[in-house]
């Protein structure tokens, strides 16, 4: 690590070490540690998947070695279906467990070395990735609210082995990097060893071809910018965000819904490259070639009458009025009628997206005294008074533009059984004020 990687771990508040007991989480650690301005920053972190036997053992080593180092020790077992993908599912786990504890100013730091960077492009190249698979691991970036960090992406596993042996480290041998029926195994000591016998610095040049990759992914994340259109703050709002629309719109490319327009005048790869950016935006597993080829086809280009649904895996992308939206598949269970009794803290139905949030405004609803707050969804017949007016709930929806199958998922809030909002849309005229010390509005913060 040179001066500018600890120059820029400095300006974080914690930084945490994904720590395993392996040679370059190890290596890692010791580095970390003997930086003085670094020292106080750092909390190890070790994941106890509980795969192999030794699994306590190594979390004792690795406790024993912050130990001698005076870093703080976090460790936490997990569990995964163990039937399907055990990397896919160990690595899944590992990072959620990462995930639960970032907030911001916070920073990631992993072990993965030049070795680690070229097997992971292999392993996307036999996928049939395309160029975001391929752009592999980049060395610094952002992760949940604060940054990742991986500074050995440019030294080679021997230079970390010859660091260790230097300074005396002790680390874990895990017994099941020796079974080549896991893939990055075969890799590692199958194909590897004999493309560098043919071609002694091909590590090198696979892990240069992934910071080519990782040039080209930005520059076409940047055309997607350019090729969608903003959306209208009314469509934003018709879509059920929250009062930030304004602000959420600076990135279209992260809301789940995506005007048509401007993508129907685009040539095909552009196309491609815009949905591929907004669904990964969106965090969503991009689907097969097949899959997307039908999003273009049977969903891009549809009448402009029709709703058409594309779905893979635990989303699907429907039409709608000129507009693409994103949606994470819910149970199909009867919502339920909930009654807020922790108001104001937070009210959360997991099955039906919703967390609802009461806050304090000075302009608002102001509830009366006695009064019981329920959280509904639409049934059908609901009426509501608004703008002077009693109107019929599927007319309010049918004007504002909101997509039929969205409609059931909005939450209802009722003061006794009477309709007092439509949360993300509207507040009833009966109970609204526009200046009072005790309003309150509600948000769903899903």
């Amino acid at each position: 690590m040179n001066v500018e990687w600890f120059s820029r771990l400095s300006h974080f508040n914690k930084l945490i070490v994904g720590f395993s007991g392996g040679l370059d989480s190890t290596v890692l650690l010791h580095v970390l540690a003997s930086h003085p301005s670094l020292l106080t920053k750092l909390v190890a972190v070790h994941v106890n998947h509980g795969i192999s036997a030794h699994a306590s053992l190594w979390q004792t080593h690795c406790q024993q070695v912050c130990h001698n180092l005076d870093i703080p020790f976090m460790t936490q077992s997990v569990q995964f279906d163990r039937a399907a993908n055990i990397e896919e599912g160990a690595r899944i786990a590992r990072y959620a467990v990462f995930s639960s504890l970032m907030t911001e100013q916070d920073c990631l730091i992993l072990g993965h070395h030049l070795d680690d960077q070229a097997e992971t492009v292999l392993l996307q190249l036999f996928r049939g990735a395309g160029v975001d698979g391929l752009a592999a691991m980049s060395d610094f970036g952002q992760f949940e609210l604060g940054g990742m960090a991986r500074p050995f992406l440019s030294h080679s596993r021997e230079q970390l082995e010859h660091y260790a042996v230097l300074h005396q480290l002790s680390w874990i041998e895990d017994e099941s990097n020796q079974d080549i029926n896991y893939s990055r195994n075969y890799l590692r000591q199958q194909v590897i060893p004999l493309l560098q016998k043919k071609w002694p610095g091909v590590v090198g040049n696979i892990a240069r071809a992934a910071l080519h990759c990782q040039q080209a992914k930005r520059n076409l994340d940047t055309l997607a910018a350019q090729d969608v259109s903003p959306l209208s703050t009314s469509t934003i709002v018709a879509f059920g965000k929250k009062s930030t629309a304004l602000e959420e719109n600076s990135d279209v490319l992260t809301n789940n819904v995506l005007l048509i327009t401007s993508l129907k005048e685009l040539s095909r790869d552009r196309i491609a490259n815009a949905l591929r950016v907004w669904l990964k935006n969106n965090r969503v597993q991009l689907p097969s070639t097949a899959t997307f080829g039908r999003l273009i086809d049977e969903v891009i280009f549809a009448s402009s009458d029709a709703m058409p649904e594309v779905s893979w895996a635990d989303v699907s992308v429907r039409r709608y009025q000129g507009h693409l939206y994103l949606d994470r598949k819910k149970t199909k269970k009867p919502l339920p009628c909930v009654a807020w009794s922790v108001f104001p803290s937070p009210l959360i139905i997991a099955d039906a997206g919703i967390n609802l949030l009461a806050k304090k405004s000075n302009q608002g609803l102001v509830i009366p005294e006695n009064t019981q707050i329920f959280v509904r969804f639409r049934q059908g017949g609901e009426e509501f008074f608004w703008h002077g007016q009693t109107k019929r709930l599927k007319k309010l929806f049918q004007e504002w533009g909101v997509s039929p199958w969205l409609r059931e998922r909005v939450p209802l809030i009722y003061f006794n059984d009477t309709l007092a909002a439509i949360v993300g849309y509207a507040m009833s005229d009966l109970f609204f004020s526009k200046e009072s010390a005790n309003a309150w509005v509600f948000v769903n913060n899903y």
